[in-house]
């Protein structure tokens, strides 16, 4: 499946040309995509963990914070995806934003640092085309954004989907802000 990632991470960079964006994020990548994603120039990607199947689930942490993402949701056919958010390291979670819709879809208090905030919808928002050297039109690409607050740490991230020839989306990366 790495033709899904063709294109996908220039699309992606420009649409992280924010301040967000010279961030350096840690990712759990799909294993055929990890050369791609890190090769890139414009956003700063480390895959710290892989995965081959889009039916098991995935997760990244990072001090404070740990995002998970279950096997049904790393394959989309509509337009948004669910996320589930941990605080870590006796730290709460204190509210989670969908980037894209600019939107609040939590807030509160949650400290159980044993079990996930199951959250939804994050948005998908179409990257702009990208095309080969010969000009011919790359996959689509679809990135869901949030921004989730600790009571240590604020963080933003994002996941990357491509669309294949099924008119499914493929979840390519799931990266949290590296803080």
């Amino acid at each position: 499946m790495r033709y899904l990632l063709i294109g996908a991470v220039a699309a992606f960079a420009a649409a992280m040309a924010t301040p967000a964006a010279a961030a350096k994020y840690k990712c759990n990548c799909y294993k055929g995509a990890v050369e791609d994603l890190e090769a890139s120039e414009d956003v700063n990607i480390n895959c710290v963990d892989t995965y081959t199947s889009f039916d098991n689930s995935s997760s990244v942490q990072e001090s404070h914070l740990k995002i998970y993402v279950d096997g049904s949701n790393k394959k989309q056919g509509d337009n948004d995806t669910r996320i589930r958010f941990r605080p870590r390291d006796n730290k709460c979670l204190l509210a989670v934003y969908d980037g894209n819709a600019e939107a609040l879809r939590w807030t509160g208090v949650y400290c159980n640092n044993d079990s996930y905030k199951d959250l939804s919808p994050f948005n998908f928002k179409k990257q702009p085309a990208s095309y080969t050297d010969e000009g011919e039109k790359k996959a689509d690409t679809y990135t869901a954004t949030y921004k989730a607050e600790t009571d240590g740490k604020h963080y933003k991230g994002f996941l990357m989907f491509t669309k294949a020839a099924d008119d499914k989306k493929y979840m390519q990366a799931m990266c949290i802000e590296d803080r």
